[in-house]
């Protein structure tokens, strides 16, 4: 398998992204991958707003925090004007509806999938004309039940790779609950399935499935980590050979 990765982060303004200037058409064997920060100004959780549904709009009061609602409006108003640029329409307008189990879709163009994922104070975001993708991001902080969760979340391999590296071992249990989330999301499932029914290595820098409700499976979703910065932690999952990925930063 071929992936090219651009290097570089192209800055695609809040101004052109809004009128859909210059808006990368998406390939097949491309991923896009974008990333925003939610610490954004007025000015942009406006735009944001105005790109939301009603029903989203409504929403927006369910949460308690100034800064949990301008999350919500950030992340969901960018998704429809990213949404709006593969598909030229506007974005209040698009219709996004969601499979049995919960996966956000988009009645337009089902064609298109996409994932979205936040933490701290970033969101990103993963589009494919090939096939389904999730992507999870985690902000790399310290958890007083972190012992709890390796125990609860992971296989006792597992468990060996995180505890093998006693400095690394933060940075290592939110690797893994990334790869875990974002091939639960790629396939339409949660965290819901029982210790020993899903497990990972990692060898070689590379990311493996090792087996389901302790089944080998074909080997047709790959795993990327995808760096960020030394604070986050951000993993993909694809279907397909000779990938491109291109990222940008709104």
């Amino acid at each position: 398998m071929q992936l090219i990765h651009e290097k570089y982060k192209k800055i695609i303004p809040f101004s052109e992204l809004i009128t859909r200037q210059n808006f990368p058409p998406l390939q097949k064997r491309e991923v896009h991958l974008w990333s925003v920060s939610l610490n954004a100004n007025s000015s942009l959780i406006k735009q944001c707003k105005t790109s939301l549904s009603d029903i989203e709009r409504s929403r927006i009061s369910f949460f308690k925090f100034p800064q949990v609602q301008n999350n919500y409006i950030i992340s969901q108003g960018i998704l429809r004007q990213l949404l709006a640029g593969y598909l030229d329409i506007e974005p209040c307008k698009i219709q996004i509806g969601r499979h049995r189990k919960g996966k956000p879709f988009t009645k337009d163009d089902p064609s298109l999938f996409f994932n979205m994922s936040n933490s701290g104070n970033l969101c990103v975001y993963a589009f494919s004309r090939d096939n389904e993708v999730g992507i999870d991001l985690e902000n790399i902080r310290n958890l007083p039940d972190l012992d709890e969760l390796i125990q609860k979340n992971f296989t006792r391999n597992e468990i060996k790779y995180i505890d093998k590296n006693k400095k690394d071992r933060l940075r290592r249990f939110f690797l893994f609950w990334t790869i875990k989330e974002s091939y639960l999301k790629a396939v339409g499932e949660g965290m819901r399935l029982p210790l020993d029914n899903l497990e990972f290595v990692i060898e070689n820098g590379k990311i493996k499935l090792v087996a389901i409700k302790g089944i080998f499976e074909p080997d047709d979703w790959h795993f990327k980590e995808m760096p960020l910065s030394n604070n986050y932690v951000r993993t993909l999952t694809f279907k397909g050979e000779q990938i491109r990925f291109v990222e940008r930063t709104i």
